[in-house]
């Protein structure tokens, strides 16, 4: 077998196990809790909502043919839409720009191994694209799950009042504060032009994608449909998601120590950088003008940043679910 022969193999079964690879970590995506609820809800919620709403939008909707990446960016323009608003795709794009010109920065003038500022290049705005997008969609729950409890509460003291939730639903959008009032204030807008309830709670369970807020939505088609008391309901509603905020809350106090250990850990190397360079510069430029320095220094910072990651992700539980 020749050598070239031998390197297509190899690429091969590489290719190959990257392909398994993917498989088995979509089907673990999978099987995460919140997944499982989406799927059911787009299983058995709201399905002939959905419906309904296709067949009326279809009449208005010129069919574009999308390349695989614009199918997977899709949703994720629509989310950044809706957790930012208008301005969502600015921030990404200056956060892409500034961080493409920090790498070309570091390329151009630090003493970097040949192979770094390729991986620079490219991977600094990928990483801070993710990073800014994660932060603005965790800063989006964050806000509507604080005020949503009060929001809750307006909605039992409306309807035990005897005003139709339909109605409901538009005039809380002027009591309560962002993001809950632009999202409220669609949903307002669309019973207001005639939709059905059931079509503006599907779309809105799908653009706002909270829990809390699918339980709500649950709990109101399931009093239209079956009766009962929707104020007790939506009271008990209330209190769950309270208690749901408030063991958000204690988690974050608990983990409060390992987290700004992680962020100690993680500047302590920089500034014994920054100061041995201060102090002597050309000990600490062996490390960046020698071969062999450049090997330990690169890694060592993949060392750091693989830690730093497992402490991290050790140290921050996830309870947004």
């Amino acid at each position: 077998m020749s050598t070239a022969d031998l390197f297509t193999a190899c690429a091969f079964i590489v290719t190959l196990l990257l392909g398994v690879m993917a498989l088995v970590v979509q089907d673990m995506r999978k099987q995460r809790p919140d997944a499982r609820i989406k799927a059911r809800m787009a299983e058995a919620f709201f399905i002939e909502g959905r419906k309904t709403l296709q067949l009326d939008t279809d009449l208005f909707k010129v069919e574009r043919e999308q390349n695989a990446l614009m199918r997977w960016l899709s949703p994720k323009i629509a989310r950044l839409r809706t957790v930012a608003g208008a301005n969502g795709i600015r921030i990404v794009v200056a956060v892409a720009v500034l961080g493409e010109i920090v790498a070309l920065l570091f390329s151009e003038y630090a003493p970097l191994p040949p192979f770094v500022p390729p991986l620079l290049i490219v991977g600094l705005p990928a990483f801070l694209i993710v990073r800014t997008y994660n932060f603005l969609v965790n800063r989006f729950r964050q806000r509507f799950l604080d005020g949503f409890p009060d929001l809750i509460d307006l909605i039992v003291r409306a309807v035990r009042a005897g005003v139709p939730v339909t109605h409901v639903i538009h005039s809380a959008s002027s009591e309560v504060n962002e993001p809950l009032r632009s999202e409220f204030k669609i949903m307002g807008d669309s019973l207001q032009v005639g939709l059905d309830l059931e079509e503006v709670l599907s779309v809105a369970v799908e653009r706002i994608g909270i829990a809390d807020f699918s339980f709500f939505c649950v709990c109101l088609l399931l009093q239209r449909e079956t009766g009962g008391q929707l104020g007790e309901t939506l009271e008990n509603l209330s209190g769950i998601v309270r208690t749901r905020r408030e063991i958000r809350q204690k988690t974050k106090a608990l983990t409060g120590e390992a987290r700004i250990t992680t962020k100690i850990l993680a500047a302590i190397p920089v500034i014994i950088l920054v100061s041995t360079y201060l102090l002597n510069k050309e000990y600490l430029m062996v490390l960046f003008n020698t071969h062999a320095g450049q090997k330990c220094l690169t890694f060592a910072a993949v060392s750091l940043v693989i830690g730093i990651s497992i402490v991290n992700k050790m140290s921050k539980l996830d309870t947004s679910r």
